[in-house]
């Protein structure tokens, strides 16, 4: 499988123009045709050569990308009110972190220090295991769900 995944910072409608500006290629005209949460597809505007050209240019950086298949999310994503947590490391050093959004599986979370992928660490009182990795973050599953009625906006971890 190659190709480019594509992501917006906010939701997109079908049939919308969209005009993105990617690194490394330039601005690229679009229209939607498909949208799945931030996910989306779209059709390139334009033609000719310069489409050949963007199309070489996308399958390059392809090959460039870490591409691992994310896991489907199934559980909706809330953000808390409470978003400062105390996150506790295997060896038990215990540090402040930021939660960005929680779902009944896992959590967002915002930390000063790298832990390693697939660490168990404590988020609150919820243990649960380092699944990814982003900027000054990490995606961590818990180890046991919340049942999906006990995720809302006002609870504390």
């Amino acid at each position: 499988m190659e190709g480019i995944r594509f992501r917006s910072s906010s939701l997109l409608i079908p049939g919308e123009d969209l005009t993105c500006s990617i690194r490394h290629i330039g601005l690229l005209h679009a229209r939607i045709d498909r949208a799945a949460g931030q996910e989306f597809v779209a059709s390139v505007r334009g033609g000719g050569p310069a489409l050949a050209g963007l199309a070489r240019q996308f399958i390059t950086l392809s090959r460039a990308q870490d591409f691992r298949m994310e896991r489907i999310r199934i559980d909706h994503r809330i953000v808390p009110k409470q978003k400062v947590v105390v996150v506790t490391l295997e060896g038990g050093h215990a540090l402040t972190g930021h939660v960005l959004n929680i779902s009944a599986s896992g959590a967002a979370l915002l930390i000063d220090q790298t832990v390693e992928l697939g660490a168990t660490i404590r988020v609150g009182q919820k243990p649960a295991r380092v699944m990814r990795h982003f900027t000054h973050g990490l995606g961590a599953a818990f180890v046991e769900p919340f049942e999906p009625g006990e995720v809302h906006e006002a609870m504390t971890l």
